[in-house]
């Protein structure tokens, strides 16, 4: 019987990655210029293909929203290198593929380049659950896989992984959790190992997005979260050691990308906001409390992206990590607090959604977050908190999910007003009573389904089948609108595209969902 149940939960599991798993970014042979994928891409290509940090042949010259260093000529994507680094691997495995294997030369749509660079956020989306789970475990809490899969899911950060790969989101969940689990390895077992990671970690996490100043105080706050006396990691040798290597190692990296040693990302994008700039925006300070009070409202209950309704485990972990605050001796609580507030500051200076999916800039609160929530629970062994956050989440899914279906849910492509007043391209601030509208149009499901795996994988068939021809004459005497021409182009990219890549694509899928269903289960004991 548990055997059947676990195919059962390994199927629906599949359907739902498979649905998730679209293809509006992987139809094409590139990573086109210019946007800020284009920059996390360049990063990649660099250092997997040309191995240096010359981004002369990989940056257009139309591209003028770039770095440039004014002493010495040197140039560079203004996105941050980590994520670069972290999908470079899967890069260079691509692009030997595509050189000794493929007959196209890299050069056709979905080439091994592409599909396995896309693939890189997936890896890392399923490993963060992994080590996030474990995390949890070895802090002694009693966490659900299926909870932490619905909570992690449920943030956002899905729309990352399986659509628009080329940011940086799931790289910054990934780091942040590996830094999680070598800091609480090292406190709880004395892991020497682990305590050598934690400044490469740091390092690595820094560079994936150099705003994240808040990473630095995790290993203190998780030594608080403990409940027992730790050792001082900073007096650890091999994480001295380690220290020393990264320091040198991050210099050698900003060096060898700007020129010179950058700490402040203001730096890279060559701006510079302050924060007296910000309070001179109002006249007072009673004003400017006002002011920003009114967009935090917003930013947790507002229509466009409010984290209650489309990021729960991000709402529900500044709930209670404010709710904490009261007992101000405790260290942890106060800078549990300041990591949130350096986030959520960003976002109050910007007063956007960052042209996306959601309040992107919170995500990396994730793993984070979820320890706090079943900290919250065990420690107050109430589940109430946690199974309001886990009930949003099925919701906050479905948002990732109805995400551009319909007109209602997709971002405006022209300057219009968001939800703080402001002029701004790729808003949309009636978004969350979108999806609950879209869930009633017929159209939302036929996307869904035709941009999905599962669309894929049907009409792949489909064409190994019958012509192209046949397949539009039967759809359109079902009234279904087959004259559309993305779906024609859709069509003709599935007949380039090769029956292996989409098995590949299919089987990496399975791979996770039975990992997941037979194996996260069975951590009786803890792996070093």
């Amino acid at each position: 019987m548990k055997y059947k149940n676990n195919i059962l939960k390994i199927i629906l599991l599949l359907f739902i990655f498979s649905l998730f798993f679209r293809i509006d970014f992987r139809f094409k042979s590139t990573v086109e210029c210019c946007s800020d994928d284009f920059d996390y891409f360049s990063h990649a290509e660099t250092i997997a293909i040309d191995q240096d940090f010359d981004y002369t042949n990989q940056i257009p010259n139309y591209q003028t929203f770039l770095y440039k260093n004014s002493e010495n000529g040197k140039i560079a994507p203004v996105g941050f290198p980590g994520a670069g680094m972290l999908a470079a691997p899967f890069f260079y495995l691509g692009s030997l593929l595509d050189k000794n294997f493929n007959p196209a030369g890299g050069n056709e749509i979905l080439n091994y380049t592409l599909l396995f660079y896309s693939l890189s956020p997936i890896f890392y989306f399923f490993a963060s659950i992994l080590i996030i789970f474990k995390s949890c475990r070895l802090l002694d809490l009693n966490v659900e896989k299926y909870k932490i899969l619905l909570l992690i899911s449920g943030s956002g950060i899905t729309y990352f992984a399986f659509e628009r790969f080329s940011m940086t989101h799931i790289y910054e969940m990934f780091i942040i959790s590996f830094l999680m689990w070598n800091c609480i390895n090292f406190y709880k077992n004395e892991s020497n190992f682990s305590g050598s990671l934690v400044p490469i970690s740091l390092m690595i996490s820094f560079l994936v997005r150099m705003s994240n100043y808040y990473v630095f105080l995790i290993p203190y706050i998780l030594k608080k979260i403990i409940p027992k006396n730790t050792k001082n990691i900073s007096r650890n040798l091999y994480f001295q050691i380690s220290s020393v290597l990264s320091i040198y190692l991050y210099s050698t990296i900003s060096n060898g990308i700007y020129g010179k040693l950058i700490f402040n990302p203001q730096e890279v994008y060559g701006t510079n906001v302050t924060v007296g700039s910000v309070l001179n925006e109002n006249s007072n300070l009673i004003d400017f409390l006002i002011a920003k009070l009114s967009d935090l409202f917003i930013i947790l209950f507002g229509n466009e992206f409010g984290i209650f309704w489309v990021s729960p485990i991000v709402f529900f972990g500044f709930f209670i990590v404010c709710l904490n605050i009261k007992n101000i001796k405790n260290v942890a609580n106060l800078l549990l607090f300041i990591c949130f507030l350096q986030n959520l500051a960003i976002v109050l200076i910007w007063r956007s959604t960052a042209a996306s999916y959601g309040f992107r800039y919170l995500y990396s609160l994730v793993p984070l977050c979820i320890v706090v929530l079943f900290l919250h629970q065990k420690e107050n062994q109430d589940s109430k908190v946690l199974n309001l956050a886990v009930f949003m989440s099925i919701f906050s899914n479905l948002s990732v999910l109805f995400f551009e279906t319909t007109e209602q849910t997709q971002l405006s492509m022209i300057e219009i007003e968001n939800s703080f007043g402001l002029m701004r391209n790729y808003s949309e601030p009636n978004y969350v009573t979108g999806v609950v509208k879209s869930f009633t149009e017929l159209e939302s499901y036929l996307i869904i389904f035709t941009t999905s795996l599962v669309g894929i994988v049907f009409f792949k068939i489909w064409l190994l089948i019958f012509d192209k021809a046949s397949i539009i004459n039967f759809l359109s005497s079902l009234g279904l609108p087959t004259d559309n021409q993305d779906f024609i182009k859709y069509l003709e990219n599935l007949e380039i595209i090769s029956v292996y890549k989409i098995l590949f694509i299919f089987l990496i899928l399975l791979f996770f969902c039975i990992y997941f269903v037979n194996n996260l289960s069975n951590y009786k004991k803890y792996l070093y």
